[in-house]
């Protein structure tokens, strides 16, 4: 295949990789009332006061943690498109376009893969069914993990910017070390993890990481932690630290291992992948028939990959993208309880199936056995497309209403500035009407500006409830009371 073919290939292999995102994200996309909550329209919201230059939001409102790299990505959205769902999913999106890209490029350059073969791998992340893609659209810190993960292998042997990088991603999502033990254990299998040249390198980037580490902690002091006009308050919502949020959701109890390991092999990571039927008020996906051929083309893919690979390094990146995809499951398994479920702690276990493929497309010279592995991936792709069909069509055809637009229309057309709500419908009113009803919450408080203004309504103050009161308005489920 000559250069401008092969160039030809990938930029297809790219756009397809970029419509299948849009296709998974379409119904987030077009219908706000599909998956928008308080928690994400925090972020938009830091995306608005960042770009009227109103405030700087250095992390997520309301806590200590969690750098906002995803408001400042959305803020010229939320600028040129307003303050709107749709904006600030197009910043979300276009993250996971960057994502997509830069995984088929990486997997062409350091697998060997043709770009179509790469494609393939991705799908598992490009064409995620409902529920998983719910999470990948989420402003929540999910998806930039995964940027950050595959730019880490990028610049492995950059000290100076893998330890800028590094620094950034942990202080988003501290997911991000998972790439720390599996970079390592690749030098250990490679053999020059011990040499002074490799020290070196681990030695500079441990030092940029905790010099970036501390610029981003002593921004603090400039930012504002509550909302506009805040800087040098003090969070209420959560004052802790990015390490102080590891330890303190740390749950390691040694006698539940086995039954975690089991739950996540047999429930959490199935549903996350669409292994099993699952169903919650996002949507529906996952097919129990595909555990088993999934299931086994991918141990089978692994193990294979394994006796094959030889002192070559198209396996490394594979590997490292198998290692980080099985450190977020281990993680889980070591920190949170069997019973619960909170796929985003665990997202990146998308990776480990991505790099199988890839791995075994890269090593496997039976045309046959290539075949096959391809196919059950494309059969799995097409499981996962009936699903976000399905999904499509219950929006299209009404079955899910804007309830909650009604209430912020209401809101705006009977000319209320300020209102009171549980933290869960606050501040998504908010960010649904722009601002133009500020609502304070009435439990977790995110941004104090909201506090304020209900103070100093007094007994004006509207609550907004799911009790009756005297003389209030019902709208939908909700009623507008006087306190």
């Amino acid at each position: 295949m000559s250069n401008g073919t092969s160039r030809r290939a990938l930029g297809a292999a790219l756009a397809v990789a970029a419509a299948l995102i849009f296709a998974r994200t379409a119904v987030y996309f077009f219908y706000e009332q599909s998956f928008f909550d308080s928690d994400q329209a925090i972020f938009g919201l830091m995306a608005k006061h960042l770009a009227e230059g109103r405030a700087l939001p250095w992390f997520s409102y309301g806590q200590a943690y969690m750098l906002a790299v995803e408001a400042w990505i959305a803020a010229p959205f939320v600028l040129i498109g307003g303050p709107t769902v749709m904006a600030l999913r197009a910043s979300i999106l276009t993250t996971n376009i960057a994502v997509a890209v830069v995984l088929i490029v990486a997997l062409v350059r350091w697998a060997r893969l043709t770009p179509w073969q790469a494609l393939a791998a991705s799908l598992f992340f490009t064409f995620a069914p409902p529920i998983t893609a719910a999470t990948l659209v989420e402003p929540a810190s999910n998806i930039t993990p995964f940027l950050f993960v595959i730019v880490l292998w990028l610049l492995r042997d950059r000290p100076w910017w893998f330890g800028a990088v590094f620094a950034v991603g942990f202080f988003v999502r501290e997911f991000t070390a998972y790439s720390l033990p599996v970079l390592l254990a690749i030098q250990l299998v490679r053999g020059d993890v011990f040499t002074r040249a490799r020290a070196r390198t681990w030695l500079i980037a441990a030092m940029m990481a905790v010099v970036v580490g501390a610029g981003i902690q002593g921004m603090r002091r400039f930012s504002d932690p509550i909302g506009p006009g805040t800087r040098g308050k003090t969070v209420t919502a959560y004052n802790g630290s990015q390490l102080g949020n590891i330890t303190g959701r740390f749950k390691f109890i040694p006698s539940e291992l086995p039954s975690r390991v089991q739950a996540m092999a047999t429930n959490h990571v199935p549903l996350e992948l669409g292994l099993k039927h699952w169903q919650n008020n996002i949507s529906t996906q996952g097919h129990d028939w595909l555990y088993w051929p999934l299931g086994v083309a991918l141990l089978f893919g692994l193990g294979r990959a394994i006796a094959l690979t030889r002192r070559n390094p198209v396996w490394e990146f594979p590997a490292y993208l198998v290692g980080v995809g099985l450190m977020s499951v281990a993680m889980y398994a070591i920190a949170r309880p069997s019973e619960q479920m909170i796929d985003r702690y665990f997202v990146l276990v998308l990776l480990a199936p991505i790099g199988v493929v890839a791995w075994f497309l890269a090593v496997e010279r039976r045309a046959w056995l290539r075949a096959a592995m391809m196919a059950v991936v494309l059969a799995w792709a097409a499981a996962s497309g009936a699903d976000h069909l399905a999904h499509l069509r219950r929006y299209m055809d009404g079955k899910v209403p804007n309830d909650l637009r009604s209430l912020a229309d209401t809101l705006v057309g009977l000319n209320i500035k300020v209102a009171k709500a549980p933290y869960w419908r606050a501040y998504k009113l908010t960010y649904l009407t722009g601002e133009r009803v500020k609502v304070a919450s009435s439990d977790v408080v995110r941004i104090d500006e909201y506090q304020e203004l209900a103070e100093k309504a007094g007994p004006d103050l509207i609550t907004i409830q799911e009790q009756p009161c005297p003389g209030g308005t019902k709208v939908k489920y909700w009623y507008l009371c006087r306190r």
